[in-house]
């Protein structure tokens, strides 16, 4: 019985489901398996976007369940879901879709001409996803969120908000997702914020965000990341940040962050060190000692620390994260020891960097290390005298930084061994010498063909083979090299985009084949012994942008395929014995920057086109040549020049600069004489603005335009032929006695100025340099030696009183006292490195001149 009744209560339920399904089947608002209002409401979002005919091609019929994008409910069809990300659809629209009831996930994002000025949201909406979608006119954004109590996640990242705004209650305290990455705010961070306790992950990178980070952040004890980093907040890391127990990653590089970290990390009771996998802190401002207790973090696969002003040394307790895999100490103060202590328990370790640090490495050369690295990096820190053994066993190294390690010696056979899967290596300005090292070809596993090897500043020595290098950007500047550059350069190195062979001893002619280097952007060939014409086959190289042929001896004229060379922006040929006229072909070279023809043997006029021409043109050098004639007004029109070099003979020596690691640069150099003392700017170029025309044979009137130049530092007119006229003025006493004037001996410069004597005109009288009423000679002297002692008086207590206000600071502070001696070490060692450098290259010039001799 009590069955049976079951078995009819059971058909009686079923029956009343089936009926009032078929009676919301047969409504109105039901279409197939659409419901109408629904459709109606993205018909609508369709018809508000700009092209909205080919937009969204497959919004037709009217079942709209069927459309991409839109997702329904199996059961009642309402439309649940709605992502378009990616749809490539576009337009200034107010996005208005209350109608969709039961929507509770909708992404829009990565529609990067899609933007919305007003927002309105069904209730029921618990994701929603806008990234890279533009809202700069939806100032209200912040209440239409607040009237979403469901949302889990939002993300708005880099929508170009600039408005933070407030609310005086949170409604949606069940986000867990909130990205307001890469916007404007300009702001603070909101104090409603901390108030969202469910959030799991929090992203305002690069938000434009200032002011502290509140210690109210412990409100969100289910943060598990925050990243924070690329904007401008500052003060002191809240320690309030240690109980954090399920924080996992936190990131707040590049910031203004300051004070020391031992509070926050150094507190052996707070719970974060046992959930903490990423801890980013580089380029802030702190200070202070790196903690003891790091090593109890022993979660910790990424620790980035570099480029802040850390001091001290690195606590032995490091070796311990035995789960590191990432570890940045770079550019910091920090000083001492490193031994294999340190490095002892690292076995998930892949990247290292511990350049620009007063470092010293004291490694066993018998040591084996736990780890295989894919990165180190250790410049500037003292890893030699020899080159480190235990790289040795490191067979995936892919980049490698030693330059200026304190490194001499031969590079070891074995290297070559672990040379396959290296795509940068930067060994500067070491002691290195020897022949050069063996490369093997480059693995290309990772799907990378770009190597980089940077080994300028050392002292190879030998011939220059293309089995040595298979390199994309090759610089071996300042070294010893001999012989002659090889002629398959180009086709052992076809992706060569830099190659910087200067201020080495290689001799015979620059290689035609290098003009097959489709890829080549920088070539510098500059001071050596390079000899024979230039060759004629420079119309191939669309990304050339750096030509530096100087300080040779080439000869010849200048090719006219230079003038194919669209993108130069920099041509040095000065100092070698080309001849000729100028050829008319640069005048294509529109983007040229720099032109240095100096000290060779051109002749004719000065080009008028180079001023007509070349509009981007900022220094120009064509001294210590044959021109003549009148300088060409036309120059007037480079609007943007800044060193204008005419100047007669004189010494000229360049010198490169140093090239950056993983892009290929070139350091523009010029050399300026100012009053009479020759000075190389490098990267002060861009402010300094100098005409030097002295020491030829320029005959005619200066040009009154040059007047025009405000901006205009130097200018120098010296030795020339230009007529000076000073007739018919009211110039009155002895005409000035000094190098310049008494070079013009033509009285007829001087006419009509009754009152002026002295040489050439007639001798003045005694009373010619008598001074007015007032101002006699005795008692200005008297006022003067009376103003000075009080002067020197006063820069004596002064000097006194800052002395003993420094020192004082330094003997109170701990962190500033070691910041201080941290600096006196840097400029120490970079002084010393400079003076190396200086006296290696006045030995090659020893050398060199020696050889020549010989020969």
């Amino acid at each position: 019985m009590g069955t049976s009744t079951a078995n009819v209560v059971e058909i009686l339920a079923l029956l009343i489901l089936l009926q009032s399904v078929s009676s919301f089947c047969n409504g109105d608002n039901f279409n197939g398996s659409c419901i109408k209002t629904e459709r109606e409401a993205l018909v609508k979002f369709k018809s508000s976007l700009l092209n909205n005919s080919n937009s969204l091609p497959s919004w037709v019929g009217d079942d709209c369940c069927r459309w991409d994008g839109v997702t329904c409910d199996d059961i009642n069809g309402h439309v649940v879901k709605l992502v378009l990300s990616r749809a490539s659809i576009m337009g200034n629209i107010s996005l208005h879709l209350g109608n969709l009831s039961n929507l509770h996930y909708l992404d829009l994002s990565l529609n990067r001409s899609l933007a919305i000025h007003s927002l309105h949201f069904p209730s029921s909406l618990k994701y929603l996803y806008l990234s890279y979608v533009v809202l700069d006119k939806c100032d209200n954004w912040l209440q239409s969120i607040n009237m979403l109590p469901s949302l889990l996640e939002l993300e708005l990242r880099n929508c170009e908000l600039s408005i933070i705004g407030d609310v005086s209650h949170v409604n949606f305290t069940s986000l867990e997702v909130l990205d307001l990455g890469l916007n404007n705010f300009h702001s603070t961070i909101p104090s409603w914020l901390y108030n969202i306790t469910n959030l799991r992950r929090l992203d305002l990178y690069s938000g434009a965000f200032r002011g502290s980070l509140s210690t109210d952040i412990s409100n969100l004890k289910s943060l598990a990341s925050l990243s924070a980093g690329f904007n401008s907040l500052e003060g002191n890391i809240p320690n309030t940040l240690n109980g954090l127990c399920n924080l996992i990653e936190l990131h707040l590089g590049y910031n203004k962050f300051g004070g020391e970290i031992s509070g926050t990390f150094g507190n052996s009771s707070g719970c974060i060190k046992n959930s903490l996998e990423n801890l980013i802190l580089s380029n802030n401002s702190f200070s202070g000692s790196i903690p003891d207790n790091l090593g109890q973090f022993k979660r910790l696969k990424v620790l980035y620390l570099s480029e802040n002003s850390f001091w001290g040394s690195i606590p032995v307790s490091i070796g311990q994260l035995y789960n590191l895999e990432r570890l940045g100490f770079s550019q910091n103060s920090l000083q001492g020891e490193v031994s294999e202590l340190h490095l002892l328990n690292l076995r998930s370790l892949i990247a290292l960097s511990m350049d620009g640090n007063s470092l010293v490495f004291d490694i066993d050369p018998e040591w084996i290390p736990p780890f295989q690295l894919d990165r180190i990096g250790l410049s500037s820190c003292e890893v030699g005298p020899s080159f480190p053994q235990w790289l040795k066993t490191q067979k995936s190294i892919r980049f490698l930084q030693m330059s200026n390690a304190s490194i001499s010696g031969n590079i070891p056979d074995w290297f070559e061994n672990i040379s396959s899967n290296i795509v940068g290596l930067d060994l500067s300005y070491n002691q290195l010498f020897g022949t050069l090292p063996t490369f093997r070809k480059q693995n290309t596993t990772y799907g990378n063909e770009y190597r980089i090897i940077l080994l300028k500043s050392n002292q190879f020595d030998g011939f220059l083979t293309c089995s040595h290098f298979d390199a994309t950007i090759l610089d071996i500047s300042n070294n010893l090299l001999l012989g002659h550059i090889p002629q398959n350069l180009s086709e052992m190195m076809p992706s060569l985009q830099l190659l910087s062979l200067s201020n080495n001893y290689l001799n015979g002619t620059v290689p035609a084949t290098l003009c097959r280097s489709g890829s080549l952007q920088i070539l510098d060939l500059s001071n050596n012994h390079l000899s024979g014409r230039i060759p004629s086959c420079w119309g191939n190289l669309p990304s050339l942008t750096v030509i530096d042929f100087s300080s040779n001896m080439l000869s010849g004229d200048v090719p006219m395929s230079f003038g194919s060379q669209e993108s130069l922006v920099s041509l040095h040929l000065q100092n070698n014995t080309l001849q000729g006229k100028i050829p008319m072909s640069l005048r294509n070279l529109e983007s040229l920057e720099t032109l240095d023809l100096s000290m060779n043997a051109f002749d004719g006029f000065i080009p008028s086109w180079i001023g007509e021409s070349l509009s981007s043109l900022k220094v120009l050098s064509i001294h210590s040549n044959k021109f003549e004639g009148e300088i060409p007004l036309q120059l007037c029109y480079l609007a943007s020049l800044r060193i204008l070099n005419l100047k007669g003979h004189w010494d000229y020596y360049t010198e490169d600069q140093p090239l950056g690691f993983v892009t290929a640069s070139y350091g523009e150099n010029v050399q300026v004489y100012v009053k009479g003392i020759e000075l190389e700017y490098t990267r002060t170029l861009r402010f300094m603005y100098s005409i030097d025309l002295s020491g030829n044979n320029f005959v005619g009137e200066i040009p009154q335009e040059l007047m025009n130049l405000s901006g205009l530092q130097i200018l120098n007119l010296s030795t020339n032929k230009f007529h000076l006229n000073l007739s018919f003025n009211h110039l009155s006493g002895r005409i000035p006695k000094g190098n310049q004037l008494q070079t013009l001996d033509d009285k007829s410069i001087y006419i009509g100025n009754d009152g002026l004597c002295g040489p050439p005109l007639n001798n003045c009288s005694d009373d010619a340099d008598e001074l007015p009423k007032g101002h006699e000679k005795g008692g200005t002297k008297r006022k003067n030696d009376s103003e000075m002692v009080w002067f020197y008086s006063g820069m004596g207590m002064g000097f006194a009183a800052g002395f003993v206000g420094v020192c004082s600071i330094l003997y109170f502070n701990d962190s500033w006292r070691c910041a201080w001696f941290g600096l006196v070490d840097r400029v120490y060692n970079k002084l010393w490195v400079t003076i190396a450098i200086k006296a290696n290259q006045v030995k090659r010039k020893f050398l060199r001149n020696k050889l020549e001799g010989n020969a």
